[in-house]
């Protein structure tokens, strides 16, 4: 899996997430999915994000190393 490609997986599933996340707390409500909420689908959005950036730096990494060796072999 390319990193373009593990990046927009991550985009998309955290997107995902919070949709079907918005959907279930139209029905539940109490201080259990209030715990949820707070410890598992918002404490994710950070992490998701901090990978989503180290994937571009990847990838932005890569591809000077490939221009910076593509001229002759490093």
């Amino acid at each position: 899996m390319s990193d373009a490609s593990s990046k927009a997986k991550l985009k998309d599933t955290l997107r995902t997430m919070h949709e079907q996340w918005s959907g279930v707390k139209l029905q539940w409500r109490d201080a259990a999915s209030d715990a949820i909420e707070r410890d598992a689908i918002e404490s994710a959005d950070d992490p998701v994000r901090i990978a989503i950036l180290a994937l571009e730096q990847i990838g932005d990494a890569i591809a000077r190393a490939r221009h910076d060796c593509g001229a002759h072999e490093c």
